[in-house]
C-alpha cells in the first residue's frame, strides 16, 4: 500500500555549543570548533488505509423488575452474537448492565420500570464487511449501533510507522544542513536522537442506512502514523 507523506512544519531551534563564530551573551565564552553542534526537530505523518475495524451494538429489554428486563434481552443478545460469528467476525466483548429507568416530572421522579443493556463487541480484518455486520446484528435483534472504529494491524502500523521514521530523520538532515550552511558549515554526524509518536491510533466511522436498498454504508477515513524526531548533529 503506498505511503502518503503529509506535509510537516519542524520545530528548528539551534543550540551551539561551540563555533560558528559566536559568543555566548550571559558568558561572554567564544565556543570552539571541536564542541560545535546544531539541533533541529521535524515532523512525519503518514496515511494508511485501515486494515481492522470494531462494530459495537447493543440488545435493549425492558419490564417492570430487573429481571423482566434481563429476560427481555437474553434471546436477542445471543441472536445477535450468533449473527455476527456467522459473518465472520470475532466477538470480543459482551457486556451486561440492568438499572432501574425514571420518568421525571413536576414532583420529581418516579420509578416506571427497568432497562437492561446486552453490548456485543465484534472484530473483523474485512473491513469491506462492516455494513453487514451491522445490518447481520441489527436484522437478528440489536437495538441500536454503539459505534464503528478502524485500526491498523500490529503489522501496518508498525511499517508505517517506520516510513514516518524514515521521511522525519531526511527531513531533520535537510534542515540542518540549511542551517549549517548559512555559516558556511557542514554537519556531521548524529550525536543524540529521540522520538516521540503521536497521530490518530483509530478513525470513528460514519455510517448511514440506505433507504433504497435498506443497506448500511460506511464511510472510514485512513488512519494517521505521526512520528517525531530530535536530533543533535555534529557541525564541521
Amino acid at each position: 500500500m503506498e505511503t502518503k507523506p503529509i506535509a510537516v512544519i519542524g520545530v528548528l531551534a539551534v543550540v551551539l555549543a561551540g563555533g560558528v563564530g559566536l559568543a555566548f551573551a550571559d558568558t561572554g565564552t567564544t565556543a570552539t570548533a571541536e564542541n560545535a553542534t546544531v539541533s533541529v526537530g521535524a515532523d512525519a505523518t503518514v496515511e494508511r488505509a485501515p486494515d481492522e475495524a470494531t462494530v459495537t451494538v447493543a440488545a435493549v429489554g425492558r419490564g417492570e423488575t430487573a429481571a423482566a428486563a434481563r429476560n427481555n434481552v437474553s434471546g436477542d443478545a445471543d441472536a445477535v452474537q450468533s449473527a455476527l460469528d456467522d459473518e465472520g467476525a470475532t466477538v470480543t466483548s459482551s457486556r451486561f448492565s440492568v438499572r432501574p429507568e425514571y420518568d421525571y416530572g413536576e414532583d420529581g421522579r418516579e420509578e416506571v420500570g427497568y432497562v437492561a443493556v446486552h453490548t456485543v463487541e465484534a472484530e473483523t480484518s474485512d473491513v469491506e464487511s462492516v455494513g453487514t455486520l451491522v445490518d447481520a446484528a441489527v436484522d437478528n435483534g440489536a437495538d441500536r449501533v454503539e459505534g464503528i472504529t478502524y485500526g491498523l494491524s500490529d503489522e501496518t502500523r508498525a511499517d508505517a510507522r517506520e516510513a514516518a521514521l524514515t521521511t522525519a530523520m531526511d527531513r531533520a538532515r535537510g534542515d540542518a544542513t540549511t542551517l549549517a550552511s548559512a555559516e558556511s558549515r557542514s554537519v556531521g554526524a548524529a550525536v543524540t536522537i529521540s522520538t516521540s509518536d503521536s497521530g490518530q491510533p483509530i478513525v470513528r466511522a460514519e455510517y448511514e442506512t440506505a433507504a433504497d436498498s435498506g443497506q448500511t454504508n460506511i464511510s472510514p477515513g485512513p488512519v494517521t502514523v505521526s512520528v517525531s524526531v530530535q536530533v543533535t548533529y555534529e557541525l564541521q
